[in-house]
């Protein structure tokens, strides 16, 4: 049975949490912690002063060319994270008063570094949580024991197809017998290895799904083939257009336009309900209007003008040790929302070669940054999308400068990772 907490509120108007939550939740003495109120609730949102996430670009390399890519429109130097690189990251992260999760992944494929899994296992052995996203092809039977020798904490699998045919049509290649086989193979040693647990062991198992018009259809045979194969979380974005070819597969355009008038929606409130054609008929057609649904207490879309880096107290380290407050931010790349192609341009807070991420993280540049992002006080470029401002992440209306977030659709909701 979960225990149930209890805040307190002294006689000054402060709220007290209960003992040891503050230290729990990483949460320093004179931070600030910004509040939404609803009509009957009060969310509280993290603080941006602690750390609790590094991406880990350990190589900007892959073994295949997805069609949804954003290397597809690109000029970059490709390399890897170098062995010292790593180990530089290791002692800087030395200073935090809390061990920050790991997460192994950017825009290459992490296996495809052949240190990757010795960078995995060395920052176990310090105490660290560790995630890892992978296409799944290169889940030898050797690299999956030593996953799960390490207890590797989680592991992402980029799925958008439970058949061949459709797997190959987004992945660019027939894999999907391979990387099936692979997490087959991969639950049959977490059994053998927990065997005596009464649950499925580690490393957890993520699918993290692209959704467009051509795959969509098959995402419920996506989420039975991940169950099938012990997956216990399953990750669903939206495309990110990077062409023309792309921009017709996109499922969010009818919905970004009418969350421009989200405020002035009416609020449903849904009770929990059995799942029936009569149901999922009435659920369709209020989903086709955008009406602001509440599902036993639960808004949908509460994310949306929100920075899903900053609420996750994250910062994403490129394979070449600059720092960025997160993934988009990693390198210059080209989207698209509709006819208008947005140009998002890299953005640095630091480099581990220059400064300790301690010194990076806490640079008031910085911390201005995320208060900024947490404020989220930019122009609707999403949205509005109708001046040459959008045209780029460098400059936008209310008078912010690099790097402008208002066209950003992982703040909008739209683009999610894991």
């Amino acid at each position: 049975m979960t225990q149930t907490l209890y805040a307190r509120v002294d006689e000054n108007g402060h709220i007290i949490l209960p003992a040891g939550m503050a230290q729990k939740l990483g949460l320093l003495p004179g931070d600030e912690i910004r509040f939404v109120p609803g009509e009957q609730s009060l969310r509280l949102r993290p603080s941006i002063t602690t750390l609790r996430r590094v991406y880990v670009e350990v190589t900007n390399q892959c073994n295949l060319n997805c069609s949804t890519c954003m290397r597809n429109v690109w000029d970059v130097e490709y390399g890897a994270l170098s062995s010292g690189g790593f180990e530089r990251i290791l002692a800087d992260l030395d200073a935090f008063p809390h061990k920050p999760e790991l997460f192994f992944g950017g825009y290459g494929e992490p296996l495809s570094n052949p240190a990757c899994v010795d960078m995995l296992a060395r920052a176990k052995s310090l105490g660290y949580r560790v995630s890892l996203i992978t296409n799944g092809i290169l889940l030898t039977e050797s690299v999956t024991r030593r996953l799960v020798d390490m207890k590797l904490d989680m592991l992402w699998v980029s799925l958008d197809g439970a058949s061949p045919e459709c797997y190959a049509d987004v992945r660019l290649g027939d894999a999907l017998p391979l990387v099936i086989h692979n997490l087959t193979r991969l639950r049959a040693q977490k059994y053998q290895r927990f065997r005596n647990s009464n649950w499925a062991g580690y490393p957890r198992l993520g699918i993290a799904f692209v959704a467009m018009q051509r795959n969509i259809p098959d995402l419920e045979n996506v989420i039975k083939l991940g169950t099938q194969l012990g997956a216990i979380e399953f990750s669903v974005t939206n495309v990110l257009a990077h062409d023309t070819q792309l921009r017709g597969e996109n499922l969010y355009m009818r919905s970004m336009n009418l969350m421009a008038g989200w405020d002035n929606m009416p609020l449903v409130h849904l009770p929990l309900m059995d799942i029936t054609p009569q149901t999922t008929d009435a659920m369709t057609a209020l989903l086709k209007r955008m009406n602001r649904l509440e599902f036993f207490g639960s808004e949908l879309n509460q994310n949306i003008d929100q920075c899903p880096f900053v609420e996750r107290g994250s910062m994403a380290i490129r394979r070449d040790g600059k720092v960025s407050p997160c993934l988009p931010l990693l390198y210059t790349h080209s989207h698209y929302l509709d006819e208008r192609e947005r140009t998002s341009r890299e953005y640095f807070v630091g480099d581990i070669h220059e400064n300790t991420l301690f010194e990076i993280w806490n640079a008031q540049g910085y911390l201005a940054l995320r208060k900024r992002l947490q404020d989220f006080d930019f122009s609707p470029c999403v949205f509005c999308n109708s001046c040459e401002l959008a045209n780029e992440n460098s400059e936008d209306c209310f008078g912010n400068l690099h790097p402008t977030c208002g066209g950003c659709l992982w703040a909008r909701g739209l683009i999610r990772c894991p």
